[in-house]
């Protein structure tokens, strides 16, 4: 069984507060009713290393640009070239080794369109 100990930061009030060390045995089970907001909040740390990365399309009225689109369990990066896809793709890397975490690679697809086609 995989065990590994952690601590817990909470900001409040303006301070820190850390907590003894957790034992974490499992993670968390499909169907537990935390389970879909547990696994949106483990990925903000990776939405603000994508969005450090300045990479994709920039919409043309707001100037906000979009690199990736998350929906619960499904990522989709968005580059402009191949370039920035490698880059959006290994701060996934990074991000599921660091914590223990697989995206299914296997799954993963990749389309490349020139001028819409």
């Amino acid at each position: 069984m995989t065990c590994w100990k952690t601590s817990m930061h909470l900001h409040t009030e303006g301070k820190i507060t850390e907590t003894e060390d957790l034992e974490i045995q499992h993670g968390i089970f499909q169907g537990d009713s935390l389970t879909p907001l547990l696994f949106c909040i483990s990925l903000i740390p990776l939405t603000e290393q994508l969005n450090k990365l300045n990479t994709g399309y920039e919409e043309h009225t707001t100037k906000t640009k979009v690199s990736y689109l998350l929906y619960m369990d499904d990522l989709k990066l968005i580059g402009k070239t191949e370039e920035e896809l490698q880059k959006q793709m290994q701060v996934v890397r990074t991000f599921s080794d660091d914590i223990y975490f697989e995206f299914g690679h296997d799954k993963c697809a990749k389309i490349v369109l020139h001028r819409g086609k």
